[in-house]
């Protein structure tokens, strides 16, 4: 009789856990939500959505809504996805931004103010970074640093100047002059965004004070409350921003109790979600989440179709914890009554409004107050379940022919890959403290594999997809 210690006994369930959870699942590089529907972009570098369609935001004619993912784009040319309301936004490979949807106000900025359901290029700049949108406005992040906007701007929400509040803005044009803004988010009518030495900036209508001083417009960037902030979020005039130190913040408009200072009526300046720290967060319109370090997931504010997934359909002022597990990695709550979260073994959950069968499996109409498991959908990239962070990688991920393992502190570990019907593809040893190994994989099929590295006191499990 022979004892398997616990820690052991922890990585073979997270590995039996993958294998169950992914064999018949589609996996996916990233998620991006919009107001009623989710983007997907396959591993193959293919985009793939479900849900709303009324307006052409999943490209296809195929009616108001898709429950199953379904092709966007075949074409293997894309590196991001990201929704908006009504509205979708990808920039390809080589950096051109491309866009389908809902156009109202320009908002899509390909020059007209018409929909379409047709993928169509926006200008001809090759180095978008990053898109959010608003139901009226876009603003969006080059690589350079520079920032630029498009769609409504009657709110000064393009930052353009006094007098500047032009209906319709139809093609990106650059909001201030600086070059090296590092995040942005909008609200309805506002456009926020910080710079690299951590300050925060914005413009356009300044309800609930949120750039914490008086004025109802702000007609050009102008400097709001605190600094040290590295990442920012925005829903229906409030913030929500994460320090450097990995503290959380909220302010504005509190209605729903969506800046969880345990009241209904907001804060007008920066109110500290508890004193942990947080690895990931994310707003609706009306409500916020956050993921602590520790695992945990948490949401706050409005809950009418169950959003906050807390079994409850009641509003909530203050962080409530969403069930017991410690294994969330992600989270994405863009839009009214929809919430997608990822856990670390990239199994993928939803839970909120399915209206328009953005749950993705199958169902309409047919919502949940918890988070329900999507057992057709998986992620890749995200933590895994390795304890040592830094001991060991893996290149490129995609990888096609080759997948070079480098390892250090690992002296004669076992090393083995398995497809995900636990199938034993490769095995070797690691030889001396640090090194690396070349596998070749052109022969293997196009999937997930699972790389295992055992050595003496530790176990390390990583993903790596083949295209």
């Amino acid at each position: 009789m022979f004892f398997i210690p616990l820690s052991t006994m922890k990585k073979l369930s997270y590995l039996i856990i993958l294998f169950n959870c992914l064999i018949n699942a589609q996996c996916y590089q990233k998620i991006s939500t919009g107001d009623a529907h989710v983007l997907l972009l396959k591993s193959d570098n293919s985009i793939w959505g479900f849900g709303s369609n009324q307006t052409g935001e999943l490209a296809n004619q195929s009616g108001n809504y898709t429950l199953t993912p379904s092709s966007v784009s075949n074409l293997q040319v894309w590196k991001e996805v990201f929704g908006g309301y009504l509205r979708s936004f990808f920039i390809k490979q080589n950096g051109t931004l491309w866009a389908t949807g809902s156009n109202s106000f320009g908002s899509l900025g390909i020059n007209s103010t018409s929909s379409t359901n047709v993928i169509t290029q926006i200008g001809s700049a090759t180095n978008w970074m990053k898109i959010v949108g608003s139901p009226t406005h876009t603003v969006g992040l080059k690589e350079d640093g520079t920032l630029w906007g498009w769609g409504q701007n009657n709110d000064y929400e393009l930052g353009q100047g006094q007098g500047n509040n032009n209906l319709s803005q139809l093609t990106p044009i650059q909001i201030g002059t600086d070059n090296h803004w590092v995040d942005v988010a909008v609200t309805d009518s506002g456009t926020f965004v910080l710079k690299n030495d951590g300050t925060f900036w914005g413009c356009g209508y300044n309800s609930n004070v949120i750039l914490g001083f008086l004025g109802n417009f702000v007609y050009s960037l102008s400097q709001g409350p605190s600094d040290n902030w590295s990442k920012i979020k925005a829903g229906v005039f409030f913030i929500l921003a994460q320090k450097t130190d990995g503290t959380l913040w909220a302010w504005g408009s509190g209605s729903y109790g969506q800046v969880g200072n345990g009241q209904f009526n907001g804060s007008l300046t920066p109110y500290q979600i508890t004193t942990d720290t947080w690895k990931d967060f994310a707003v609706g319109s009306l409500r916020s989440y956050g993921i602590k370090t520790d695992g945990t997931l948490w949401a706050w504010g409005r809950n009418e179709e169950g959003q906050l997934g807390d079994g409850t359909f009641e509003n909530r002022n203050v962080p409530t914890q969403i069930g017991t597990d410690n294994n969330w990695d992600r989270i994405y709550a863009q839009g009214a009554t929809t919430t997608v979260g990822v856990k670390t073994d990239g199994t993928v959950w939803v839970w909120g409004s399915n209206d328009f069968g953005q749950f993705g499996n199958g169902t309409l109409n047919q919502g949940s107050n918890v988070p329900l498991q999507n057992n057709a959908l998986c992620t890749l990239g995200v933590a895994d379940f390795d304890d040592e962070k830094g001991s060991v990688s893996f290149f490129p991920n995609p990888a096609q022919d080759v997948v070079q393992f480098t390892y250090n502190e690992l002296p004669n570990a076992k090393f083995e890959v398995f497809d995900l019907n636990g199938r034993l593809m490769y095995q070797t040893k690691t030889i001396g403290f640090s090194g690396q190994l070349a596998i070749p994989v052109a022969q293997w099929s196009r999937g997930v594999y699972v790389f295992k590295i055992v050595s003496e006191n530790r176990e390390i499990i990583k993903k790596v997809v083949l295209n």
